[in-house]
């Protein structure tokens, strides 16, 4: 004879639905939040549209000094690998161009 099952199912719980939501046609509150626009007045707005509107590429000369130089090393298999400051290596490989310049290695 086998022995009983150890295991009892489990009542399950009914969950309770969520209160439906209705909406007015004639509500209009969602209007008047759109419509407000108060919020381009502020100075951080200007200045952040500003920044976007002219990117730059090139750090200001007073943050350049405080990037830290890339230091990549030549393994044995012919590729290079960006060190990090811990002094372990980043997993992907990347190939010396012939100006200087290092760009990640791609099978393509």
């Amino acid at each position: 004879m086998t022995p009983p099952w150890p295991f009892k199912k489990k009542a399950v719980a009914e969950e309770q639905s969520p209160a439906p939501i209705s909406y007015d046609r004639n509500d209009d509150s969602a209007a008047k939040i759109l419509s407000d626009t108060t919020h381009t007045d502020s100075q951080d707005y200007k200045a952040a549209m500003a920044t976007l509107s002219n990117p730059t590429l090139e750090a200001p000369a007073e943050q350049a000094s405080t990037v830290p130089e890339r230091e990549y090393i030549q393994s044995n298999d012919g590729y290079w690998y960006l060190k990090k400051a811990d002094g372990s290596f980043e997993p992907e490989a990347y190939v010396k161009n012939e100006d200087g310049t290092f760009q990640p290695f791609s099978a393509n």
